[in-house]
């Protein structure tokens, strides 16, 4: 068994049968979770296979990642945040840029954005977001004044 850092709320992700691959400097390995369980606050995930400590020393410090085709949908009004990237950021219908990552900083994500090489880190809160296209890669915000030139 092996105790993961859970970032999907949807514990489907992590039904028996349902596959990961881990990725370490050793390289990349397939998985098939035989369960899942919470203990004490924490998951822990048993692969198929792998039934002794010895049998998963190799994956300490791996990242575990699903497919993006073996992702379940979004609910509705919700999108994964690897979804945002490449999304043009307007405020107010002013350009700012383009996502070009989502980083988590254990509260609330922040979206790094570029424009005309120039960075710009802004809170992805609800108090600012106004709409998510994913179609047509358009995120609109209304950001309080003087939280762009914080970045400067």
């Amino acid at each position: 068994m092996v105790r993961i850092e859970l970032i999907l709320d949807d514990d489907r992700h992590f039904a028996p049968g349902r596959k990961l691959i881990a990725i370490s400097n050793a390289g990349r390995r397939e998985l098939e979770i035989e369960f899942l369980r919470r203990q004490h606050g924490r998951v822990v995930l048993k692969f198929r296979g792998l039934d002794s400590i010895w049998d998963v020393e190799g994956l300490v410090g791996s990242d575990l990642v699903i497919r993006k085709d073996d992702l379940l949908p979004p609910g509705e009004g919700s999108f994964y945040t690897f979804q945002l990237k490449g999304c043009s950021v307007f405020d107010r219908g002013e350009f700012l840029g383009t996502v070009t990552d989502v980083l988590d900083n254990g509260g609330v994500e922040i979206l790094k954005v570029e424009h005309d090489a120039e960075e710009t880190l802004i809170p992805f809160a609800q108090a600012y977001l106004k709409t998510v296209d994913l179609p047509r890669c358009r995120i609109d915000m209304e950001l309080p004044e003087g939280l762009r030139d914080i970045n400067k």
